[in-house]
């Protein structure tokens, strides 16, 4: 940039390379200190009784632009007046984490579909996808932090998303479960006791 001021193309180039640069290096920051919080158990979770439909809004505030400019396709289904106790900051990031993965791992064209269904025993929210699925050789290792697979290579990622996801959901007394076929995509699942 400094060496061509006058070339607009060239610093508007560069300037975007370091700006998605510099996010990326601001993402990984804020999980590892997430992540360290989490272990220490220095995090107090503000449990209230939110809406689903404005948990599953907040986790996708900052991906439907990127969904839209990849051409995959986000569809939610929530029920009305569904409600969830817990702690919507921390969720929101988990879930969040779960569909940047779906993103990650479905190929142009490709749908992600987030699903809450409520029994008056548990509450689930699953985040489904039709991408490239998980290798069976993966699959017990996805949520070791810096696990990354060898067929991921092209993808960008440091192997702690999931983790994250895992530990918030563990933290506020939820359980986190994955099923997927290699090459038909993956499914994420969150689930709550209704009633705690």
């Amino acid at each position: 940039i400094a060496a061509e001021p006058d070339n607009v193309e060239v610093v508007k180039n560069f300037t975007g390379k370091t700006r998605r640069s510099v996010e990326r290096i601001e993402n990984l920051i804020k999980t590892l200190l997430n992540i360290a919080r989490l272990d220490t158990q220095n995090v107090m979770f503000k449990k209230m009784k939110y809406p689903v439909s404005e948990i599953i809004s907040r986790s996708l505030e900052q991906l439907l632009t990127r969904a839209e400019i990849e051409n995959k396709e986000i569809i939610v289904d929530v029920p009305e007046n569904t409600e969830l106790l817990c702690d919507i900051d921390w969720l929101s990031q988990a879930i969040t984490n779960l569909v940047k993965n779906a993103l990650d791992y479905t190929n142009e064209g490709g749908k992600i579909e987030i699903v809450c269904e409520q029994s008056p025993v548990m509450t689930r929210i699953t985040v489904k996808d039709n991408g490239k699925g998980i290798y069976p050789d993966d699959i017990h290792n996805i949520f070791k932090r810096f696990y990354r697979s060898k067929h991921s290579v092209d993808t960008q990622g440091a192997g702690l998303g999931l983790p994250l996801a895992k530990s918030i959901m563990e933290g506020q007394g939820g359980v986190i479960t994955v099923e997927s076929v290699c090459g038909r995509g993956t499914k994420f699942t969150v689930s709550f006791l209704t009633k705690l």
